[in-house]
């Protein structure tokens, strides 16, 4: 994508990937609240894996809540500013028959 569109728009992609997968993670997090055993994930921004956390921490569901809510927010941004430079790119092809 960088050809193309340039490091902006790799850039956003790349955020919106690592946004999608935090989601992912957190959301599991948020289903396995109540389940006997189960180990809360973190993830790891650089890796873009989910890891076991090494407490083993039971999960905070307030927590897990409220950064499910935080990643939203990001990646609805992230959204927001690929959406606009597209539109950019569409606004300067059409000029361009003109």
């Amino acid at each position: 994508m960088t050809d193309l569109f340039g490091v902006k728009f790799s850039a956003l992609e790349r955020a919106m990937r690592i946004a999608a997968g935090f989601q992912e993670v957190t959301a599991q997090n948020v289903a396995n609240a109540k389940t006997p055993g189960y180990e809360a994930l973190t993830f790891d921004e650089e890796l873009l894996k989910a890891v076991k956390r090494q407490d083993k921490k039971e999960v905070v569901l307030e927590k897990e809540l409220a950064t499910l809510t935080e990643n939203s927010i990001k990646y609805s941004s992230y959204v927001k500013l690929l959406s606009s430079k597209i539109n950019v790119l569409r606004t300067i092809a059409t000029q361009g028959r003109r």
